[in-house]
């Protein structure tokens, strides 16, 4: 195994030391320092092209380039067997929640400035839009009862005006790319088929806390004909809706039931109508979870709501 690091094993010691999330005893050796510049251009050229898999535990959302992360990996990895395996933080269930979907418009904007630092942008939305739920950073899918967001927007004006593109100046990490299973997924196959990667994702699977595993294979999706690659697109960015409805839907379901206030005009019968629309729509919602089909619930709301419509 190769160990590659932003710093060497003892700097990272003496930087997690006082890191109570930290077992400094667990770190270890790094073969070789990766500073800036292709990730690639820090292993040796004898070794490029021998490597089976490179595992990235929680790297791309960091990362100022992540095409360039994943240009560099074609050059690393073995063209046959290589294998990109990577975890990856989903957005729904951490700190990122408030933050929105990045898009492939983005990372094609990043590579193309050959980014080595975060943008002016990111800096600000990093510190801008960081939620905490009861104080921790990541929750997995429970009930938002306690959503703050962790920064004031002073600080995040701050962190905005101290940006520098001097390279002199210490580096400061953001949270720069946020995702969901589908818009990680949909960001492969648009910069593959474009030409930018040579990557497909193999599987992707979410997992029970706060994050999803992908496995990325060498060769792009290949589709049949173009309206086939748009029909694949296009079921990619509805999932994306889908998703970020299940991450709303534990928010929703968090808020206390509030009473229905009746001015003027209804009875007591339309009183119990209203209550009904509201009883009803709050079970329709929580029963049409990603996965669960039961739109014939939508009857007898939209009978009642014609009902009401009848009497206005």
């Amino acid at each position: 195994m190769t160990v590659i690091d932003h710093a060497t094993q003892a700097e990272l010691i003496e930087k997690y030391k006082v890191d109570p999330n930290v077992t400094v005893e667990n770190i270890e050796k790094v073969d070789f320092v990766w500073k800036n510049g292709p990730l690639h251009e820090v292993v040796p050229a004898e070794l490029l092209g021998t490597f089976d898999v490179l595992i990235a535990s929680h790297v791309i959302e960091h990362l100022p380039d992540p095409i360039g992360f994943m240009q560099s990996a074609t050059k690393l990895l073995h063209p046959q067997r290589g294998q990109l395996a990577l975890a990856v933080p989903d957005k729904r269930w951490c700190f990122d929640y408030l933050k929105q979907v990045s898009s492939t418009g983005q990372f094609l904007a990043a590579h193309r400035m050959g980014a080595q630092r975060h943008s002016l942008a990111t800096r600000f939305d990093h510190s801008a839009y960081i939620a905490f739920n009861h104080g921790r950073p990541a929750w997995g899918r429970e009930r938002l009862t306690g959503l703050k967001l962790a920064d004031t927007l002073d600080h995040a004006y701050s962190e905005f005006q101290s940006w520098t593109d001097d390279p002199n100046v210490p580096y400061v990490d953001c949270h720069a790319w946020h995702f969901t299973p589908a818009s990680f997924a949909l960001l492969i196959l648009e910069a593959a088929d474009i030409g930018l990667l040579d990557w497909r994702v193999e599987w992707l699977r979410p997992r029970a806390g706060v994050e999803f595993f992908t496995r990325l294979v060498r060769g792009r999706q290949h589709f049949s004909s173009p309206a086939e690659r748009e029909n694949r697109r296009t079921e990619l960015l509805k999932q994306i809706l889908l998703d970020l409805r299940e991450q709303t839907d534990w928010l929703v379901d968090s808020t206390e039931p509030k009473p229905i206030v009746v001015q003027g005009g209804f009875d007591e019968e339309a009183k119990q109508n209203l209550q009904q629309i509201a009883e009803t729509a709050a079970a329709l919602r929580n029963a049409m979870r990603p996965g669960r089909a039961i739109w014939h619930q939508m009857l007898p709301l939209r009978r009642t709501v014609a009902k009401l419509r009848g009497r206005a």
